[in-house]
């Protein structure tokens, strides 16, 4: 199982500061389902993602471009050192990290660099995780 290096976090970062919110939100509708990356993105209609994937349609701001792009980086994560199936659990799982709270209710809700930090910590620690 791979582990999540130094460089390889480095450039997931750049990646999801890079990346068009269109490759972002089709990435998540892929990886963990258009429900999931809705409720991560803190938004009520699932069915937005698949706007936002689609080339010319609409771009999220504010709090919902930043859940999309730090919910990229700890889907990326989990994916990359597991599978997608892992990384969806682990985000509706509790998390004693975030206060026993779940990633996907922390990330839906974050609005401050200090909550997307803890979230993407968390993703962090258990991609590097080697058994």
């Amino acid at each position: 199982m791979p582990v999540l290096t130094v460089s390889a976090a480095q450039r997931l970062d750049d990646e999801a500061a890079t990346l068009s919110i269109r490759e972002i939100a089709a990435y998540l509708q892929e990886a963990v389902g258009q429900r999931v990356a809705a409720a991560m993105a803190g938004l009520a209609d699932a069915k937005q993602i698949g706007r936002y994937a689609r080339k010319g349609g609409p771009e999220p701001h504010g709090a919902t471009e930043r859940r999309l792009r730090e919910g990229y980086k700890v889907v990326r994560m989990l994916v990359d050192a597991y599978d997608d199936k892992t990384a969806r659990a682990w985000l509706f799982g509790t998390n004693t990290r975030l206060d026993d709270r779940a990633p996907i209710e922390v990330l839906g809700a974050a609005v401050d660099t200090a909550e997307f930090a803890m979230v993407v910590r968390a993703a962090r620690q258990v991609a590097s995780f080697q058994s």
